[in-house]
């Protein structure tokens, strides 16, 4: 495990107690020096404190994904991807390190719902590269429709994102018990959503300030989404009381804040340079505080260290309490669902090295 830094004490932070008194340590970074390399800041140290463990369905789950791909047209001329660039991807190493436990069918599910995420991200890029805000709101309408909840039919897909979201809805729904499906749907819909909010920033010239900019972060990459997945694959679902409760809650906030912010420091050069995106943690923070761009990479790599802290002390210090109010059986559902997202953070920290989706075009 890479060490820790500690954190200056009495530094006071400005940030909301909602992003967790762990968070606050981050800005601390502020008050100490931070050393730049050339042109390109140096890395913060990615922590993690959980094992990375492999599906054995791997390659399985890479046949599937390609041939998916190409069968709804994400892949070819009209598509999101070229072949090559989508082998590239590695989106079902992602999957099968994020999934370690799920049977074959179940990971191909869940891998076929991951690639169509990064296809809609994807896609967006015609949108902020066209300033088409009309076309994005046109795109996300029609989502809903390619998941009817009731006995109607989705309408013809206009394009292959569309006819991707239709054919795994249609394996995925039947199964599912009403109120997993529909926060399935609602889930996929936030996750395509949220991405006006970034077009319409890139648009204005708008680089939001943190706080604004790590809620709405948690819907931009998916949070929900990411948490429902294997829920749904299970076929299981974890009680409102127990979802909405206070410390679950923060719980998946912790660990959205960590997913995403990781995931702001590996593509922040691609998206600054190649993209021209401001949704970025970087970015933001380098404005917000008036810093050199290192100060800011380190600030936001000690903020992502930070909430992974506050992630894992949750689990360690409140989880437990939730037996006393919930009694034996609902602690266990509610600690399952806590492991399956250390997976899911372990696989994650892993795969990044491992993809070529945030260094294809950079020199």
């Amino acid at each position: 495990m890479t060490t820790r830094t500690p954190a200056l004490p009495g530094v006071f932070t400005g940030l909301p107690a909602g992003l967790g008194h762990s968070a606050q340590r981050a800005i601390a970074a502020l008050a100490r020096p931070h050393a730049a390399t050339g042109l390109q800041p140096c890395p913060p140290a990615f922590v993690m404190p959980y094992p990375v463990r492999m599906n054995p369905h791997l390659e399985a789950a890479r046949e599937r994904a390609a041939e998916w791909a190409e069968r709804t047209g994400l892949t070819g001329p009209d598509g999101v991807w070229g072949r090559e660039h989508f082998d590239l991807l590695e989106l079902a190493l992602f999957t099968a390190l994020t999934q370690p436990d799920l049977s074959r069918e179940e990971l191909l599910l869940v891998g076929d719902w991951n690639v169509w995420a990064f296809a809609v991200d994807d896609h967006f890029l015609r949108y902020k590269a066209a300033a088409d805000e009309p076309g994005a709101q046109r795109f996300v309408t029609r989502l809903a429709a390619c998941m009817p909840l009731g006995s109607a039919a989705a309408p013809a897909p206009q394009h292959p994102v569309e006819a991707a979201l239709a054919d795994v809805w249609t394996r995925s729904a039947p199964a599912l018990p009403a109120g997993l499906r529909r926060r399935l749907r609602d889930a996929a819909l936030d996750f395509a959503a949220a991405n006006l909010w970034e077009l319409a920033n890139n648009l204005r010239g708008r680089i939001p300030d943190p706080v604004e900019y790590l809620q709405m972060r948690r819907r931009t990459a998916g949070t929900p989404l990411s948490t429902v997945l294997p829920l749904h694959a299970s076929g299981q679902d974890l009680p409102p009381q127990l979802l909405g409760h206070p410390i679950v809650s923060a719980l998946i906030d912790a660990f959205a804040d960590n997913v995403d912010l990781r995931n702001d420091l590996y593509s922040h050069r691609k998206e600054t340079e190649l993209e021209g995106e401001l949704n970025n943690a970087v970015p933001v923070f380098q404005r917000f505080l008036h810093c050199p761009l290192q100060t800011a990479v380190d600030t936001v790599g000690d903020l992502m260290n930070a909430r992974l802290d506050c992630f894992d002390r949750l689990i360690r210090e409140e989880l437990p309490k939730l037996a006393d109010e919930f009694g034996p059986e609902g602690y266990r559902v509610v600690a399952a669902f806590a492991d399956g997202l250390k997976d899911w953070l372990a696989g994650d920290h892993a795969w990044y090295p491992r993809t070529g989706r945030y260094t294809a075009g950079l020199g």
